[in-house]
């Protein structure tokens, strides 16, 4: 399985990154083609978690669209890492938060392994962070 992986300075403290991460809603905010995430139990972010996906349906000539069906939370710790599975697309995530020392910044890297020729767009771990910074350096109101 191809592995896409991408690291990158997030510009808000590990607190406030994983606050988004802790919001199953939000998800659709920085996962790529991502519309709707909702767990289906209780405990959002826990290892064993099961989430009800969406996917935006927009597929292209090069890439299928993000299918629906579930999202399962493989481990979590918390302001440290969180690793999840995509059932429909077979896709492996890993995420790893490290703040940076002095700073209110995080360092994040994301790995996706994703089948090959399954449609996965090579940017999408740089693509996902890229979002994740945006959102997390906009103030909530």
């Amino acid at each position: 399985m191809p592995r896409y992986a991408a690291k990158r300075t997030l510009p808000a403290p590990v607190e406030t990154v994983w606050e988004v991460l802790a919001e199953p809603a939000r998800w659709a905010e920085w996962w790529p083609d991502l519309a709707t995430a909702e767990p289906t139990v209780r405990r959002a972010l826990a290892p064993g978690a099961l989430w009800q996906i969406e996917g935006t349906n927009r597929p292209t000539m090069l890439r299928r669209p993000l299918s629906s069906g579930s999202l399962l939370i493989l481990d979590v710790v918390p302001l440290r890492r969180v690793a999840f599975q995509l059932a429909g697309d077979r896709l492996e995530v890993e995420l790893e938060l490290e703040p940076v020392t002095g700073d209110d910044e995080t360092v994040a890297t994301l790995a996706v392994d994703a089948p090959r020729f399954g449609g996965v767009r090579r940017t999408v771990a740089s693509d996902a962070l890229a979002k994740l910074a945006a959102l997390v350096r906009e103030p909530r109101e």
